[in-house]
């Protein structure tokens, strides 16, 4: 498509219909002064929120009679019948992919800050976010009823932090209000600039975008922007501007993507539904259909894409090479971590002619945006973790409550920008988690008063006995107490519910800061600072080496490894145990955990890369030494053997004594785990290890029986003695 031909689009994009969510809202308000500020909010194109105040049944008789008609005009999001049109959708998908002139939250049916995010994202240039809530003045005292969301069981709050900290944000900020027992607090008017939409940055972008895929062979693109930056739209361009090669649009959610065929139909002049998956050379698909069917397409189209697991973002790029990814990177999606953390980050080093992307200019509305800019502020999104300190100076460490959190914003925004950066599945949900859970703790290292680690922990377990038994029996899950749950259920102990643990919620240290062992050390503060309070520590994390590495150097031993992986990541959860009383037995644990784990390297853990089965390993308990394999270890060692017995001895002597793993040379280890403890075929493992013939295959071994035979006799301790320490 040439320079022209999108100069004309741009230029005619704001004569598009109504479908395409650009038209300005016609409200229908009884209301003089907030008629005439809607206006202007329209003229500036522009959106705000508006706080309706006071007791409840005051507030829903209150935005009836100032929106009349909002049953046509309005998303309403609310659990009480007396709201006309009212619904509480259990997901986001289904609020997602729409646009309205006025979305109504309702605060008397909870405080759910992914709902709300979403939704808010729904509100049209000229539109309102109408909240309904009590008294601003009466928030520290108003129990929220979604307060409980973020209990554990036989947790308390007397008051919510999060709440708070809106109380103080919002009383600082000119929000429009009506309010019971004060009025109408609506300021005069509106004043902003006339507001004419600039599309020199989404024009640029398609001609980078169009003359990239005609390449011959065009890497990935990355095209990234936050919300109403008009990603959606321009992919529907994208189509539209090459006609001659055929799309396939792959989302979530249909409805996610109905702006990108609103404004291909734009382009040739056809009307779209809201049920069209095709049209002209466009194409929508779910991801799971996609990699199913496999069908065929000159260039894959991904929206959402942090979204979507990296795993399938792996394999469509695997299956679909000529591919753009786009995503939002801030707000309800989850902040996008696990995209940029993981898929982005590893896309840059494995196809370095990729194309990246971004967008700054909004298009759904103005710059400037009063709502962007309050729900930025009110959820944390622009949190970010800035190096304002000196390297060397000493660290000082100390503990903070949710409370003292939300009333300090430059440590709050420092700490969830660490948060975030550190974990790949982040939500607009987890800041009020941090704050709200009284059983949170929270530890800080600082710089130079400069945050440059946090260490999150949450209390967990001390059940009765009876409650311990039906957790044992898997009769009774109390929500909040993961690990105490899981421990309990490992090998049937109830009392090990009855213990007191700490889950080490997350580690993060400035990405600045990292290899200079703060992180341990700030772990080790937050050990001590609860010693004597419980009876172990734990975590459980995504099972990778250098994670592992790291928790078994402090003493944490893995006692269960998950039988799914996980979504997001595509790893195995672990979960690590650290006791420090003689309360809590590891043995019993790290025994069920050892059978199940060589049970499974054949089949959900054939995958895992040599260096993690042997981390794996390090710490696991020996069996007592077994003369037959010991008679026949020295048998073998002197005389020839067939394969299949050797196989039989090796795997059975690692099984025994898994510290063996780690005392072999480098081609032993891979042989043994490879060839005889994760069982792939010889033929998978011809061209690393030289394995094809059957020759080879018992050369193999008979060296691996001469390293293990030497290795014994060398320190006969090693089939006697605990596993070292790693």
């Amino acid at each position: 498509m040439k320079a022209t031909a999108h100069s004309h689009e741009f230029r005619s994009i704001l004569t598009m219909s109504a479908a395409s969510g650009w038209s300005l809202p016609m409200p229908d308000c009884k209301h003089s002064k907030l008629t005439s500020l809607l206006s202007q909010l329209g003229q500036a194109r522009h959106r705000q929120l508006l706080l309706i105040s006071g007791e409840q049944d005051w507030s829903y008789t209150e935005v009836q009679r100032l929106f009349p008609a909002m049953q046509n005009t309005a998303l309403v999001l609310s659990q009480h019948a007396r709201l006309p049109g009212a619904c509480w959708p259990e997901h986001l998908h289904q609020v997602l992919g729409q646009e309205y002139p006025f979305v109504i939250y309702d605060l008397f049916s909870g405080l759910v800050p992914n709902t709300l995010a979403a939704a808010a994202g729904t509100v049209q240039a000229g539109g309102l976010l109408i909240v309904l809530s009590p008294e601003l003045s009466k928030w520290q005292r108003w129990c929220d009823p979604a307060l409980e969301r973020w209990l554990s069981y036989n947790e308390t709050a007397q008051f919510s932090p999060y709440l708070q900290r809106w109380q103080t944000l919002l009383n600082r900020t000119s929000v429009w209000q009506i309010s019971q027992s004060q009025g109408d607090l609506l300021p005069p008017h509106y004043e902003a600039p006339y507001a004419t939409l600039d599309f020199s940055e989404q024009h640029r972008a398609l001609t980078q975008l169009t003359a990239h895929l005609q390449q011959p062979t065009p890497g990935p693109v990355l095209l990234s922007a936050d919300r109403g930056r008009g990603k959606s739209s321009l992919l529907g361009r994208l189509a539209a501007g090459l006609p001659e090669l055929s799309f396939v649009l792959c989302a979530q959610q249909r409805r996610a993507v109905h702006n990108s065929f609103v404004h291909l139909g734009a382009a040739l002049d056809e009307s779209v539904t809201d049920k069209l998956n095709q049209l002209a050379n466009l194409r929508f698909m779910p991801p799971d259909q996609l990699l199913a069917q496999r069908p065929s397409c000159d260039v894959l189209l991904v929206d959402e894409a942090a979204a979507i697991p990296v795993p399938v973002l792996m394999a469509l790029l695997k299956a679909y090479p000529k591919v753009v990814f786009s995503s939002t990177l801030i707000g309800y999606e989850g902040n996008g971590r696990g995209y940029t953390l993981r898929f982005a980050r590893q896309l840059k080093h494995t196809h370095p002619q990729h194309l990246s992307l971004s967008l700054s200019q909004p298009i759904r509305y103005a710059e400037r945006d009063p709502l962007e800019a309050l729900l930025r502020q009110l959820f944390a999104l622009d949190c970010d973790y800035q190096r304002s300190y000196t390297a060397t100076a000493p660290l000082a460490f100390s503990a903070c409550s949710g409370a003292q959190l939300a009333e300090d914003e430059d440590t709050l925004s420092q700490v969830f920008a660490l948060l975030v950066l550190a974990h790949y599945q982040t939500s607009v949900n987890d800041l009020r988690q941090l704050l709200d859970s009284p059983h949170n703790r929270l530890y800080l290292a600082r710089q130079q008063g400069t945050v440059v680690a946090v260490c999150l922990l949450k209390l967990e377990g001390d059940f009765d006995a009876a409650l311990s038994v039906d957790i044992a029996a898997a009769t009774r899950r109390p929500a909040g107490h993961l690990m105490a749950q899981q421990l309990a259920q490992l090998t049937g102990n109830a009392q090990l519910a009855q213990k007191r643990g700490a889950r080490v919620v997350r580690i993060a240290v400035s990405p600045h800061q990292q290899g200079q062992q703060i992180g341990s050390q700030l772990l080790r503060f937050a050990e001590q600072q609860l010693s004597g309070q419980v009876d172990y520590f734990g975590s459980s994390f995504g099972c990778n080496t250098q994670l592992l590495r790291f928790w078994q150097h402090h003493q944490y031993r893995p006692v269960k490894l998950g039988f799914k992986q996980d979504k997001a990541s595509g790893e195995f959860a672990v979960l690590v145990v650290k006791p420090c009383t003689e309360n809590v037995a590891l043995e019993p644990l790290q025994q069920w955990f050892k059978h199940l784990l060589f049970n499974q390297l054949s089949e959900l853990y054939r995958d895992f890369s040599c260096a993690l089965v042997i981390e794996l390993c390090k710490a696991l308990p020996q069996n007592e030494p077994d003369p037959v394999l010991v008679q026949q270890l020295n048998y073998f060692a002197h005389t020839t053997a067939g394969e299949q017995q050797i196989a039989a001895l090796i795997s059975t002597l690692c099984r025994n004594h898994p510290v063996l793993l780690d005392r072999l040379s480098a081609s032993s280890q891979v042989t043994t785990i490879r060839l005889l403890l994760q069982r792939h075929p010889p033929k998978v493992l011809d061209d690393a290890l030289d394995l094809a013939t059957k020759k080879q295959r018992q050369a193999a071994l008979r060296s691996i029986v001469t390293e293990v035979h030497a290795e014994i006799n060398l320190n006969p301790e090693l089939l006697h003695r605990s596993a070292e320490q790693p």
